[in-house]
Formats: C-alpha cells, sequence, structure tokens
C-alpha cells in the first residue's frame, strides 16, 4: 500500500507540472494564467506547417457564415491531416483562389490556410470584419509575417512578428504591454516570435489552441476568390 500512495503521488505530482495554464498558488490552483510564448512550443512539432501558414479567428461567426460573406462554397469536410498534410500550401495551379479549412471554436470561427495570406490580406479581410472582430497570425516560410487585429474594419494592431517593435493601429500603444508579457523581445527566433503571436491571439480572443484541438476538430474546405465583391 505504500509503494502504491508513494505511486500515486508522484504521478499526480507528474501531471501537476504538466499542467502550463495554472498558477503556483496552491489558493488559486484553479485559476488558468494568460497565455505566453512557451505554451505553444509543440508548434515546432507540426511540419506540414514548416512552408508557412496563416490562422484568422473571426468573432461571433459560424463556418458558413465566413463561406457566405468570403463568397465560398462548403467542398467537403476533412480533418486536420488532410487539410495540412501536403504541407506544400497554396499551388501556383490556382493562383486566383485561396484554398482554406473553417472550423468552429468557443464563440469564433477559425479560418486555417497551409501557407496562405487570406487572413492579412486587406482586401479580403476589412470586409470579413465588418460588424464583428478579427485577428490574423501569419508566417511565411523565411519567419516573417503578419499579426492582424481589426474591429469592424478598423485596424487595431499591425506588425510583424519578427520586428515586433515597429507597431501600427489605433490600439498599438495600449497593447504593447501584453505584447512583453507573451513573450515577444526575447531573441529574434522565428519559432519564439511565432508562439508568442499565437500567445497574442489567444489572450485577444479567449480561445486556446493545442495540438490536440486542431487535429480533433473538422474543418469546413473551400475555395475563396482572392477578390471579394
Amino acid at each position: 500500500m505504500r509503494r502504491r500512495s508513494l505511486a500515486l503521488l508522484l504521478a499526480a505530482g507528474a501531471l501537476a507540472a504538466c499542467s502550463p495554464r495554472r498558477t503556483a498558488s496552491p489558493a488559486a490552483a484553479a485559476t488558468p494564467r494568460a497565455a505566453i510564448a512557451d505554451d505553444y512550443w509543440w508548434l515546432a512539432l507540426e511540419h506540414d506547417l514548416s512552408q508557412g501558414f496563416c490562422f484568422t479567428w473571426v468573432k461571433g461567426m459560424i463556418p458558413q457564415q465566413v463561406l457566405k460573406r468570403l463568397g465560398g462554397k462548403e467542398l467537403e469536410r476533412v480533418g486536420w491531416q488532410q487539410l495540412v498534410g501536403s504541407g506544400d500550401g497554396q499551388q501556383p495551379a490556382a493562383a486566383n483562389r485561396y484554398f482554406i479549412g473553417v472550423t468552429r471554436l468557443e464563440g469564433w470561427s477559425l479560418i486555417v490556410e497551409d501557407n496562405g495570406d487570406l487572413g492579412v490580406t486587406d482586401a479580403i479581410v476589412r470586409p470579413l470584419s465588418k460588424g464583428t472582430t478579427v485577428a490574423a497570425l501569419h508566417r511565411g516560410a523565411d519567419g516573417h509575417g503578419r499579426f492582424l487585429l481589426l474591429q469592424d474594419t478598423a485596424v487595431q494592431l499591425d506588425f510583424d512578428p519578427m520586428t515586433y517593435a515597429k507597431r501600427s493601429g489605433s490600439r498599438a500603444a495600449e497593447l504593447a504591454p501584453m505584447l512583453a508579457e507573451v513573450g515577444f523581445g526575447v531573441g529574434d527566433d522565428p519559432a519564439r516570435a511565432t508562439d508568442a503571436g499565437f500567445a497574442l491571439a489567444e489572450r485577444l480572443t479567449g480561445v486556446q489552441i493545442t495540438q490536440d484541438l486542431l487535429r480533433k476538430q473538422t474543418y469546413v474546405l473551400t475555395t475563396v476568390p482572392r477578390t471579394v465583391d
């Protein structure tokens, strides 16, 4: 019994150590803490996104509403590996259209692109944000990209995660402390900047993205024209 009790205690301790979102204080052990870059270490394991990606969060819309606003039609429903498994992103033969997957998460729709940039294409994303909030994180194969936050077509925050100090938008000054808190400015590693970008998106949207979550979701696959009427 003593050995079993000791094993259970050790297992419980290991599980507690693997819970990065809980505070260290026993009195507030059930209180989630705000996201930081280190919470997104698992992104380095997603090799299918190594050529670049774009994640776009759209508040208060279901995927069908997003598709309607973008001028796309549902093709089929796919899993994560079907969506990004090729790892080569947008094909040159389809340069006039975007290939995206859309899924629903906690009051938001999430648009996922393998090596796409729909979410940071102003002519598309500004109309998409009309009457709502849109956040987007894009990364190219070279590590540079764009973080964009829009509210009802107005830019609140806009910057390249690799050069985060050069920011614009109506909330750029207000959100500066949050950028520092999530981990921007710690070294010049592109992977670190990407992790910080996801942590920032989590703080702004309230949606925690995990590897397990992405792999369990079903995505509405569609093509979207590069210009939206």
